[in-house]
């Protein structure tokens, strides 16, 4: 009994974030949905608990549970930048003007079930167990993206959300059941290495017959490429994005899609680039990195691109994220270590624009009613401090120092050209200049249109908020060593035996 104990105690988090989404549930059904406010305290609290705990495992030596759960810092990283993420979004869903206060319970339930989904996607090596982690995730976004029933802009997402998340993962489940056939294990450190149950090895079959193995590798990847949103898997975002609620719309473009990198760069890392995998093996890795790459060059142009048409700032910030998920597979297209920790720090990068860019775009819903940019006009003056944090935010995303995105395009750039990527690292420098016009759209309709006659109502602890990412978009450009040391210490996938 004692070492079942034991192994649950590895687990403390997920045991957390379940009875917390169940006493959520419970608590909303007591008190009939008229204290929404209370339950998102709640939900607040317990994901501090659960953060607490994951901080508590950091030295723990990487191990697996019950052999499906890995508990190292790989996933620990993600897990603690989910948890940061979804303590951001009940913030945002407490103080949306927009939203009633009432009857909203079920927005905290459905958080912490996806969030329970990505802490085992992230944390496995079993790839039914990873599906299984994907479905929970998916299962509670398409129901948040709809969770406006009446809207009909909010049901037309859910649907759209549903009918390419169904394919994807269709796709993505015929594609392991294809590498599982081929090497007789769903365990992925056991199929790169040679040790599954079967003689017919992955080494072997990439050598002797390597079209099944591309059709499986590349089925899997269509699936991952859907949940982060690259082309040309991307048609849902712009649609979904703009028709669920602006906290939704933040969860799935930071949260989710972290998630999303966090278990392809686990599958990548662990088939492809542990420490004696067979070499056939890593030479079909360098590979799949030129179609990685090739992916990431389309992405980010189409994303960028397609922003520059878009009237309304949500739609283009989803057209924005689907560029920064073409900068993100650079790092991951050098099939590097140093690539690896250089997209991790960038999506920790981008967690920090992103969050105060959708955190801007709630305040002022809030105020004007619209999302459109010509809305703006004017309203920096209005609101000072939460405009000029936008401009950090929007200086972040485009990569403009002094801002941890800037930084973040640098590491990147820097692994590209170590890989011999260096076509790719000048398509993402265009791209670059391209987002430049877009994103400063913004800005020049906060400050350089005449005074609005619009009011901002005050939002103190709001507008605390936004301004605390602001400044932390600066500071870790100054004093960026801690970001990226813990981003190296955690990636410790590709070096377990």
């Amino acid at each position: 009994m004692n070492p079942y104990l034991d192994q649950l105690g590895s687990i403390a988090p997920e045991i957390t974030l379940t009875v917390l989404a169940l006493a959520v549930l419970a608590l909303d059904l007591v008190w009939k949905g008229r204290r929404s406010s209370l339950v998102g305290a709640a939900t607040i609290g317990g994901l501090i608990v659960a953060g607490a705990q994951l901080l508590a495992q950091w030295d723990t030596p990487a191990h697996t549970v019950f052999g499906m759960v890995v508990v190292d810092r790989f996933a620990n990283f993600f897990k603690l930048f989910t948890v940061g993420s979804l303590v951001a979004v009940c913030v945002f869903v407490l103080c949306d003007r927009r939203e009633r206060k009432t009857g909203v319970g079920e927005y905290y339930f459905l958080l912490l079930g996806a969030a329970l989904g990505i802490f085992f996607m992230v944390g496995t090596n079993n790839l039914l167990l990873l599906m299984l982690g994907l479905e929970l995730l998916s299962l509670a976004s398409y129901a948040l993206a709809g969770f406006h029933k009446g809207n009909k802009q909010s049901a037309e997402a859910s649907m759209k959300y549903v009918i390419f998340g169904g394919l994807s993962a269709g796709l993505m489940l015929y594609g392991i059941s294809l590498l599982y056939g081929l090497t007789g294990t769903l365990d992925l450190s056991a199929m790169g290495a040679g040790t599954g149950a079967l003689s017919s090895t992955l080494g072997g079959q990439v050598a002797a017959s390597p079209i099944p193995v591309a059709i499986a590798v590349v089925l899997i990847l269509a699936g991952f490429a859907y949940k982060i949103s690259v082309v040309p898997f991307h048609f849902w975002t712009p649609d979904v994005y703009e028709g669920a609620p602006t906290p939704v719309t933040t969860f799935l473009a930071v949260a989710s899609k972290a998630a999303g990198f966090g278990a392809l760069l686990r599958f990548l890392g662990a088939l492809f680039m542990q420490s004696g995998v067979a070499a056939d093996v890593a030479a079909y890795g360098d590979r799949i990195g030129l179609l990685v790459a090739i992916m990431a060059a389309l992405t980010m142009t189409l994303g960028n691109f397609a922003a520059l048409r878009q009237a309304s700032l949500k739609r283009m910030l989803a057209y924005s994220s689907i560029a920064h998920a073409g900068y993100t597979l650079i790092g991951v297209a050098t099939m590097t270590e140093a690539g690896f920790t250089a997209a991790m720090y960038y999506l920790a990068a981008y967690y920090l624009m992103n969050l105060g860019a959708f955190g801007f775009l709630l305040y002022f819903e809030g105020v004007t009613g619209s999302d459109t940019v010509d809305s703006l006009k004017g309203l920096g003056w209005k609101a000072p401090a939460v405009s000029i944090a936008m401009i950090a935010f929007l200086a972040s995303l485009t990569g403009l120092p002094p801002t941890v995105g800037f930084y973040g395009k640098y590491l990147l750039f820097v692994e590209g050209i170590d890989a011999g990527l260096g076509w790719l690292v000048v398509v993402a420098a265009l791209n670059s200049v391209v987002s430049l016009f877009y994103y400063f759209r913004v800005a020049r309709a906060l400050f350089l249109a005449d005074p609005s006659t619009r009011r901002a109502l005050p939002q103190p602890l709001f507008v605390g908020f936004l301004v605390v990412l602001g400044i932390a978009n600066v500071a870790l450009f100054l004093y960026s060593s801690p970001l990226r040391e813990w981003a190296t210490r955690s990636l410790d996938i590709v070096a377990r035996t």
